[in-house]
């Protein structure tokens, strides 16, 4: 196949161009993955931007990586990208039937493949959910599966955060399973060992060895992630500046270069850390979601200005609307600068996810893709955490 070899190529120049680089920016060390057999996949977790690249370097063979499909939607640059690397789109908030297909047939002509597990960056330090299909996946790829590890890329990136910090990240392969391995396991058995290799609690790592992660503006757009002040139970009260946030209720933290949360004044934080924030917020949603669910059809949940509407057209993104976004226990609408409603029902809803920090992505049944982004901080999370629950109880 000549364009496996052209992207070997590639691969091999972006392995020798990068590297010093990328150790250095981000103090990365890693070890080499030696695989057994060809082809295999690789499965990470996920939490910077840089990821990909990190993980190719620990490996001797080019990859092909599973990719959202928003970066298809580029233009120019998304056609540099397929023409570079050809990675293999997986469409958020839609079946993902199509992009197992793909997979298996790059598998087939003999390529290897690269995903990240999660399929999401975390919010929170803790690995996120991983798909049961994973293992389904796996089991009928007949390849090896290679496990990849990389810790402290919760620190240098969050999620959240406007900037990157300067600390310590580690990569390494956790186990290789063979295929005679593989084929001695059920899919469920393999999609438990995969969320035990992969499982990082970035914040458990840091108690066993600290590491400061250096860098400016620490605490800003941390409210794309906190959107429960734990003083007033107010949704969307929080602001960030620098290393400071903070709500109107008197509630006044900073967040330093090691991840803890202290207090500005002589109250105590009601956290010390991100993720201990994260799953109170997850507790309060799930009490708080039968009194939410039988709200009458009319009264508003959450609402946000100067945010826009985009609907994914023909492998690009195309501009809908600007102006407020209404959520209520049904449905979502965005209400137009002309005051036009733009309606869309959870029922009529196959998913809804995030891409980057504030882009919320969501999927009608009809399989027609949808993208909201804000002009200003504000959280995702709490559209998809109250859709998903909303879905479970009707479910």
């Amino acid at each position: 196949m000549k364009i496996l070899y052209w992207h070997r190529f590639v691969y091999r120049l972006l392995h020798i161009f990068l590297k010093p680089y990328l150790v250095k920016k981000l103090n990365y060390s890693y070890e080499k993955a030696e695989p057994k057999n060809i082809p295999y996949i690789v499965l990470a977790n996920h939490n910077t931007d840089y990821d990909p690249f990190l993980v190719g370097l620990a490996f001797p063979h080019q990859m092909y990586y599973v990719a959202s499909e928003h970066i298809f939607r580029w233009g120019l640059i998304s056609k540099l990208i397929n023409f570079l690397v050809g990675p293999i789109p997986r469409v958020k908030a839609i079946t993902e039937i199509q992009t197992a297909i793909n997979i298996l047939k790059r598998l087939k002509d003999g390529a290897n493949v690269c995903m990240f597990a999660e399929g999401n960056r975390s919010f929170s330090g803790e690995t996120g959910e991983i798909h049961p299909a994973t293992g389904k996946l796996i089991k009928k790829s007949g390849v090896s599966l290679i496990t990849f590890r990389l810790d402290g890329g919760y620190f240098t990136s969050p999620r959240w955060s406007k900037t990157l910090r300067r600390g310590e990240m580690r990569g390494r392969v956790v186990k290789e399973y063979t295929p005679e391995e593989l084929k001695s396991m059920t899919a469920d058995e393999i999609y438990m060992a995969i969320k035990n290799d992969l499982y990082v609690n970035a914040y458990e790592e840091q108690e066993k060895n600290p590491v400061a992660y250096i860098g400016d503006r620490l605490a800003e757009n941390i409210e794309t992630a906190l959107y429960i002040c734990p003083k007033c139970y107010r949704y969307s009260t929080l602001k960030s500046q620098g290393d400071r946030f903070f709500c109107n209720c008197g509630l006044d933290l900073r967040y330093d270069a090691y991840g803890y949360i202290s207090s500005n004044n002589d109250d105590e934080p009601p956290f010390k850390t991100v993720l201990d924030w994260c799953r109170f917020q997850d507790t309060r949603m799930k009490e708080d979601i039968e009194r939410i669910k039988n709200l009458p059809p009319d009264e508003l949940i959450y609402s946000d200005e100067d945010q826009t509407l985009w609907k994914a057209d023909r492998g690009r993104n195309r501009l809908i609307a600007k102006g407020k976004l209404l959520c209520y226990n049904d449905r979502i609408v965005f209400e137009g600068e002309d005051n036009h409603k733009y309606i869309y029902k959870f029922d009529d809803m196959s998913d809804m996810n995030i891409i980057g920090q504030m882009d919320i992505a969501f999927a009608t049944n009809n399989r027609q893709a949808y993208e909201i982004k804000s002009n200003h901080p504000r959280s995702a999370l709490k559209y998809r955490e109250l859709f998903k629950l909303l879905k479970v109880r009707k479910h």
